[in-house]
């Protein structure tokens, strides 16, 4: 969406001092803060878990902290992912976040977290209380289980403190009756040893195709209460309510678009996307000696998500000389619930010259979702002189109605290994072992997957200013509930090789990656999303990062990815419109080049203080 912004912006931070007066008397006084640019080029990174500079990291991370979010007026984690190379942003049915992870969508192949914990599928990922987004690309199964083939999202959330008080309040104003405003507010307490936070969201917006608003409202509390000297708990509640109006674009004839206003909407008047989201988290971390910490980790997720949405079937010629759009709508209810706990813990050791940084965790998870998803068909609406005539009741096609009752319970230990040899070499070691009880209690569909999934990646640092890496993984997936019956996981592995770099005394930095990244058993539903059907896809590719801080006035970042990325081996049945009907007919897309995969995708973004 075109937008130009008028961004308005008040901070007010107290610290308190201690100030000697003349007669020796002890005051605290409060002082007022306002800092400058915070844009900074990222040297740190916890996307494995531990703590690790970017530069002995055997990873492709991406990081994009909150002054960047700001600075750009970011609003949902598609704004954020786009200042990182090789992923592409889009939405889904303007409802939902989609963003595509070197060629592979995030729905089927990405996980999305919010501070480590699984998110449910699929909402926009508000950055109102984001301090700042990871994306660790490639296979994430090794930290998180089933469904990073491609690549784990972690959005690291706004935590309370408890040494400042501040009040911030951010609020825009836009394009097609944009209203935005934010609120980030503080309380330390540290004679209680406590923190809090609050932070909420407000949002009444229109859109560039008409009749496409959407609004938002979120609250977020947090808590921070110390317990002694070596433990500290954090409580965290959030709750959002969104509403958007789904949107499919314009209709393709041909291969090209029509001749038609392109703020023109033919979607039906039953359209609208609302979700409700609660989010819950409790981490717990006490410090039981210099070398040794224990965390802990409760969460809780509930998305409910009543859904329609229109669909473009095709163009036909009409009696009047014209061309009738075909149209149907797709009906969801959807109620997701993820609840879990990780328990870890964190050891520096030193054996025989090698320094580890150790993780030994377990996770125990439990995801539902129970959805009903219907498909009814629309009258036909002319393209270019359009009259809406769809009208309550609807005629819903029953061979094509599918729901589920969906559990999955997983059981997994971890460990990961950072070793440090010598100076200048580091080894990456990481693995799961996922036990994944699943069923389907509509269908009477069980699944019981025992998945190990490996990570090794190595790091050469020949001086402080250059490190060259390599990594290898495997990830798993299991398929959608909309396939019915036994099936074997989903798989992908992925070989990587890359160089990161500091020049001009740290105001340079750069990265370059070359990887090779494979999924197989693709599961793709059919005309009745039941049949089993398999399919491969791979990807090979070439990913540029550069970030400059020349002078403290300027600040800039550019990316570039090349991509060949190809359906292997990939057919599937399609309901295509005929005169007789909707008739499923099969197409092979063997060779095909999968959607949303360009070969070339490059960003440029400057900012001048």
């Amino acid at each position: 969406m075109l937008k130009t912004l008028i961004i308005f912006s008040a901070l007010a931070a107290s610290t308190p001092l201690q100030a000697q007066t003349s007669d020796d008397s002890l005051h605290v006084v409060d002082e007022i803060v306002i800092t400058g640019s915070r844009l900074k080029i990222p040297t740190h990174n916890t996307a494995a878990k531990i703590p690790l500079p970017l530069r002995n990291t055997p990873l492709s991370v991406g990081i994009v902290d909150e002054a960047l979010i700001e600075t750009q007026d970011g609003t949902t984690l598609s704004d954020a992912l786009a200042n990182i190379s090789g992923v592409g942003v889009h939405t889904n049915f303007g409802v939902h976040d989609l963003f595509y992870l070197r060629g592979f969508d995030s729905l089927a192949n990405g996980l999305v977290l919010s501070d480590g914990a699984p998110e449910p599928e699929a909402t926009f990922y508000q950055l109102y209380n984001v301090d700042r987004v990871e994306a660790l690309k490639g296979p994430g199964a090794f930290l998180y289980g089933g469904n990073p083939l491609s690549g784990t999202i972690n959005l690291v959330r706004k935590r309370a403190v408890t040494t400042s008080n501040f009040t911030r309040i951010n609020s825009s104003v836009g394009r097609y009756a944009t209203y935005r405003a934010t609120l980030d507010a503080g309380r330390a307490l540290p004679e209680k040893n406590l923190g809090l936070r609050f932070n909420a969201l407000w949002q009444d917006a229109g859109g560039y195709r008409n009749d496409k608003g959407n609004a938002i409202i979120a609250i977020n509390p947090t808590l921070e209460i110390g317990l002694g000297q070596r433990a500290t708990l954090n409580l965290d509640f959030e709750y959002l309510t969104s509403e958007y109006r789904s949107d499919s674009g314009l209709p393709i004839i041909g291969e090209t678009l029509p001749a038609v206003p392109r703020t023109r909407s033919y979607q039906s008047p039953f359209d609208l996307s609302e979700q409700t989201i609660y989010r819950f988290r409790a981490d717990s971390e006490y410090r039981l000696n210099p070398t040794i910490t224990l965390r802990d980790k409760l969460y809780y997720a509930r998305l409910d998500w009543p859904s329609r949405g229109t669909l473009f079937s095709g163009a036909f010629p009409n009696a009047a000389g014209s061309l009738d759009l075909v149209r149907t709508l797709l009906d969801l209810d959807d109620r997701q619930t993820i609840v879990g706990n990780q328990i870890e813990a964190l050891l520096s050791l030193d054996t025989g010259g090698f320094r580890h940084q150790l993780l030994l965790g377990f996770e125990f998870s439990s995801h539902t979702d129970d959805f009903t998803l219907d498909v009814a068909v629309l009258p036909t609406i002319d393209l270019f002189a359009p009259i809406e005539t769809a009208a309550e009741p609807l005629f819903f096609l029953p061979d094509q109605a599918t729901a589920g009752q969906t559990t999955a319970l997983t059981q997994a230990p971890y460990l990961i290994d950072h070793i440090t040899v010598g100076s200048r070499l580091g080894l990456f070691i990481g693995a799961r072992f996922d036990r994944v009880d699943y069923q389907d209690e509509l269908s009477s569909t069980r699944r019981d997957y025992q998945q190990f999934s490996p990570m090794l990646g190595a790091v050469f640092t020949p001086n402080d200013d250059l490190s060259l890496y390599a990594n290898t993984g495997r990830a798993f997936a299991a398929p959608s509930a909309r396939i019915s019956g036994p099936r074997d996981a989903e798989e992908s592995i992925q070989y990587e090789i890359g160089v990161k770099t500091l020049l001009l005394s740290g105001k340079l930095n750069a990265q370059i990656a070359l990887f090779n990244l494979a999924k197989d058993n693709i599961a793709i539903p059919d005309d009745n999303g039941i049949t089993q059907q398999i399919g491969d896809q791979c990807a090979r590719g070439l990913e540029l990062e550069v970030i400059a801080r020349p002078t403290q006035d300027w600040y800039a970042q550019a990316s570039y990815a090349y991509l060949n990325a190809e359906l292997t081996r990939f057919s599937e049945f399609v309901l295509t419109p005929t005169s007789e009907g909707f008739v499923p007919r099969l197409f092979d897309r063997t060779g095909n080049r999968p959607a949303f995969a360009p070969e070339h995708l490059w960003t440029l973004w400057a900012a001048r203080d």
